[in-house]
């Protein structure tokens, strides 16, 4: 579903613009990557706001991506349980109440996976050099470490679900 949508659209945008684009693959990819994150963003957000918890979806949603972006993790090797995932660990989390005590030992394992694990699964992922993978461990670490301030219980499932997935091994994939 993703993939057909993802090539017509890359097919049009080819047709409308041919000389200024990038080949068809190249943005069929480009495309599967935006519709991936747009469907489960779009959806949890509009689940927040539906159940009155539309703050807190944005702070789930803002720390899931932001220690994603960072730390790396388990990657599905098809589009919807990728969606599927995402939009639970978004949408699910502002929906459960805990306590403070909660919240710090959830922060407190999230932390401690994010300093041993991160970044994991980024080869074939992504292009940044392994030379920054350090700086992207410590970014990782900054961003759980910030809920030891904000004390969200929200942020402390998000990241503590987040850090589980660092523990999966995806196989090496090489860039197409």
């Amino acid at each position: 579903m993703v993939e057909s949508l993802a090539e017509r659209l890359a097919v049009r945008i080819k047709k409308a613009n041919p000389s200024q684009t990038a080949s068809v693959p190249v943005m069929k990819f480009a495309l599967i990557i935006v519709i991936n994150f747009l469907i489960p963003a779009v959806s949890s957000l509009i689940f927040g706001a539906l159940t009155g918890k539309w703050t807190e979806t944005l702070t789930a949603m803002g720390f899931f991506i932001a220690l994603r972006m960072a730390s790396g993790g388990y990657h599905f090797e098809t589009p919807l349980p990728c969606m599927l995932a995402s939009f639970s660990i978004i949408a699910i989390p502002p929906h459960i109440a805990l306590t403070e005590t909660w919240t710090q030992l959830l922060t407190a394992a999230a932390l401690i996976l994010t300093a041993w694990l991160a970044p994991a699964n980024m080869k074939g992922y992504n292009t940044m050099p392994e030379k920054y993978y350090p700086l992207l461990k410590l970014a990782s670490v900054l961003i759980v470490s910030a809920n030891f301030l904000l004390l969200s219980g929200t942020a402390a499932i998000v990241l503590a679900v987040q850090g589980i997935t660092l523990l999966i091994h995806n196989k090496e994939v090489t860039p197409t």
